[in-house]
């Protein structure tokens, strides 16, 4: 769910529109078919967590912790970094795509270096990590960017760029979340005090200096320097990106809410009783991990499985 800082499932095959030179060349869905869902698309956004990006340049492809990930297209790996000091752990594989360079980042693992290292060359449909939710991520999600020349140069729709090659993500998903973007993005200062500055970075005069959970209005896709501009009454300014997020705190962090299910029902792959079971989930069950509210379910991790339960199930504890 972010843009990675870099340093300095197995199909059937799928031919590639560009003629001989990607005649032999086969593509695959980085996650299995019907195992995910997709939330945040390529585009402008609010950040979802304190430090994400406002321009998604990537798609994210909600799915189980520990999901196998595979590697789009043949290349070879550039970069296989491990989570620290609040970054994501990432993979990068370096692809030829009709004589063009591509660069495609899989993002948020919890051990980048588990099956891949820099070097190694990799097959399309090679397993190359395992979702996860490291450095700012709101649940386990994988990532993906796909940049043309070479990371950072030009970031392209993975989806788009993926269906010109035979892959529907559109086919291959669960459902689509459907979010949607804003005209406007609310945010809370989440440190104790937190200025507002003049310009997009610490250089710049402090117009005001405001508390805790101070409300602060934005506009999607909008980041300069890690700082978002945003207006607090009728003060306009730029705050750091690493001390505002979309949800209030409460005392001592981010407010938890546990639920209870009140009676024995089912955990889906979907929101609506139209979806096929993940499992049991008896009444008197604790719910501690919670990860969206979509339509009338939760998106919630039980023992380790990730599913949706219905509201009418759930009550807080």
């Amino acid at each position: 769910m972010l843009a990675v800082v870099v340093p300095a499932v197995a199909g059937p095959a799928l031919v590639g529109p560009g003629g001989a030179a990607e005649a032999a060349a086969r593509y695959v869905s980085p996650l299995k078919a019907e195992t995910f869902y997709t939330s945040s698309m390529y585009g402008p956004r609010c950040l979802p967590v304190a430090n994400a990006s406002a321009w998604h340049i990537g798609i994210d492809l909600e799915a189980q912790n520990g999901a196998p990930i595979y590697s789009v297209a043949a290349g070879t790996v550039t970069h296989a970094v491990n989570p620290k000091n609040g970054n994501a752990g990432y993979v990068m594989v370096k692809s030829s795509v009709g004589g063009v360079r591509y660069d495609l980042v899989y993002v948020h693992m919890a051990k980048a270096t588990k099956y891949v290292h820099a070097g190694q060359k990799v097959k399309a449909g090679q397993r190359i990590a395992l979702v996860g939710s490291s450095g700012p991520a709101t649940s386990p999600n994988l990532h993906l960017e796909v940049w043309k020349g070479g990371y950072g140069k030009t970031h392209v729709n993975p989806s788009t760029w993926l269906r010109a090659r035979g892959v529907s993500i559109a086919s291959a998903r669960i459902f689509d979340q459907g979010v949607k973007t804003p005209t406007s993005c609310t945010y809370y200062v989440t440190a104790s005090r937190l200025n507002i500055r003049s310009g997009p970075s610490t250089g710049y005069r402090v117009l005001k200096t405001v508390p805790r959970n101070t409300k602060m209005i934005s506009k999607p896709g909008k980041k300069t320097n890690n700082f978002v501009p945003v207006t607090v009454g009728t003060t306009k300014g730029w705050a750091s990106a690493a001390y505002v997020s979309p949800t209030k705190v409460g005392s001592g962090g981010t407010t938890k809410v546990t639920y209870v299910v009140t009676r024995d029902t089912w955990m889906r792959v979907g929101p609506t009783t139209a979806y096929k079971h993940v499992k049991a989930v008896k009444k008197g069950t604790r719910i501690t991990v919670v990860y969206a509210h979509i339509k009338h379910s939760r998106d919630v991790s039980i023992g380790g499985k990730r599913g949706f339960v219905l509201d009418a199930r759930l009550r807080r504890a």
